[in-house]
């Protein structure tokens, strides 16, 4: 669960990043208005923020540390 964490961290820096490069229009060749190629980077930074988010809470309410789980098993 350690791991999946971490890869979300290093996948939110990431979304976040290339959200605010293209935002600011540096790297990106997009055939659409500047109005237009801004709004969706917003959306990409807002919007994905929400959606990490609720993967976080998700990976975190699914996670049983593995002594809690083999005591699970045994009473089971």
């Amino acid at each position: 669960m350690p791991a999946r964490l971490v890869v979300l961290g290093v996948a939110v820096a990431v979304h976040a990043g290339l959200s605010q490069l293209m935002y600011a229009g540096i790297g990106v060749d997009l055939p659409v208005p500047v109005e237009q190629r801004r709004g969706a980077a917003e959306i990409m930074y807002y919007g994905g923020d929400l959606a990490e988010l609720m993967l976080a809470v998700a990976l975190v309410l699914g996670w049983k540390p593995a002594g809690r789980a083999r005591r699970a098993l045994a009473a089971g």
